[in-house]
């Protein structure tokens, strides 16, 4: 089982805000990014392999704990999935 860690990270240059996941020793593998110039999230993924339940986890803790955007917008829905 991988040791995993969050952090926050603030992107002046891009306007954002992100959570990433890194190794033990803070090497980025994977982030969620809210640009607030755009009213954007997107996933970037930087290691191979890794588990989907990892990259499920970082996506919804990215959505309860980045909050609105900038400029109060909530964060867009959640998809429901039709399981027919």
């Amino acid at each position: 089982m991988m040791k995993s860690r969050y952090q926050f990270a603030a992107d002046v240059v891009r306007d954002g805000l992100s959570l990433e996941l890194t190794d033990e020793t803070w090497n980025p593998l994977a982030k969620v990014f809210r640009c607030d110039a755009n009213n954007t999230l997107t996933v970037s993924v930087f290691a191979k392999g890794l588990p989907f339940t990892e990259i499920e986890k970082l996506v919804l803790m990215a959505r309860k704990e980045l909050g609105p955007f900038k400029d109060g917008t909530p964060l867009p829905d959640q998809l429901e999935l039709d399981a027919g």
